[in-house]
């Protein structure tokens, strides 16, 4: 359903992703330690105790959320279907200093979504994200993790999953579920065709974050991101990525919104199209859909358009509908 651009958004409501040492959102994430024996139902080759450390496998059974193609479906799918990397981090602190254990896998390793190591017996933070970018996360601090917003490793979707473990003597297996920490704006062109001089498409973007606290899910810093798309045969359909964070304003959190700079680029590299959105509100796990004539008036015509309380629908989560004019 298409909303006018007056109206009100309504807040999204609160979902937890994650938990904390003694608190446990059983409805999203699935973490169970339990002996680790030949009843798993997963084969894993065994870990030979040594510097007092013991064995720990993870075990990512899925992603606990709706994908685009899935809109209404809340069931776990396999981790290959939606993401290509996984990135697992887990922090040990001693005294004053973190130590930091980081393991990545990628979807043409056999042993994707099984992650083993030997760890030290007592408390320890795990992050594990999911993503398709074509590097891996800067996981240097377990409170901001870090995604390049530039073109070399574009912000893609991002799932998440944290927690404080208590690593105990025994051999442990931790099952979790992933779940979405990203926004996705997509713009779909209505125009009968894309002029024949225009080779790309480019996106800068500004307002959301290519960094993730993964105890909150939400965005750590202000990024400005970019992302070029060359111009396939017939496609009219564009979708860019980011996590959505929160800003103080008179006293009260909101979120941010993004600015968003569309440029259509010809074969020489000129700009010969332009379009400014300014105040697109963008929620984690939505989507935020713009359609609408992007060629109306010709190339070499640059507008600006605003976003003003936009009505909602739900899907993806969501869809949140608005029409390009």
């Amino acid at each position: 359903m298409k909303n006018k651009l007056k109206g009100s958004l309504p807040s999204a409501p609160k979902k937890a992703y994650v938990f904390s040492k003694g608190h446990a959102f059983t409805a999203i994430i699935a973490l169970s330690l339990t002996l680790f024996s030949s009843s798993c139902n997963r084969d894993h080759s065994t870990i030979e105790v040594s510097d007092g450390k013991v064995p720990l496998v993870i075990n990512v059974n899925g992603i606990s959320q709706s994908y685009s193609g899935m809109a209404d479906t809340k069931a776990v799918v396999d981790l290959g279907e939606v993401c290509t990397n996984l990135s697992c981090a887990i922090y040990t602190t001693n005294g004053e200093t973190t130590d930091k254990i980081q393991i990545n896998q990628s979807s043409s390793e056999e042993s994707f979504g099984t992650v083993s190591t030997n760890i030290s017996v007592g408390l320890h933070k795990i992050v594990v994200v999911a993503h398709s970018g074509d590097k891996n996360p800067t996981m240097t601090n377990p409170e901001s993790i870090s995604f390049s917003n530039t073109t070399t490793l574009k912000t893609t979707d991002v799932f998440c999953w944290s927690a404080e473990v208590d690593v105990t003597a025994e051999t442990g297996v931790i099952e979790v579920n992933l779940v979405r920490v990203t926004a996705m704006f997509r713009l779909v062109m209505t125009d009968s065709e894309i002029p024949s001089q225009v080779v790309s498409l480019n996106f800068r973007y500004t307002g959301g974050s290519a960094a993730l606290n993964p105890s909150t899910g939400e965005g750590t810093t202000k990024s400005t991101q970019n992302e070029a798309f060359t111009i396939e045969t017939e496609q009219k359909t564009f979708e860019v990525y980011t996590i959505p964070r929160f800003e103080e304003k008179d006293g009260e959190r909101v979120a941010s919104k993004l600015k968003i700079t569309i440029s259509a680029i010809d074969e020489y590299g000129n700009n010969v199209k332009e379009r400014v959105l300014e105040d697109v509100p963008v929620t984690k796990n939505r989507i935020t859909r713009c359609s609408g004539e992007f060629f109306e008036g010709g190339c070499l015509e640059f507008s600006t358009i605003g976003f003003e309380g936009l009505q909602v629908e739900q899907d993806w989560e969501g869809i949140d509908d608005v029409l390009l004019n």
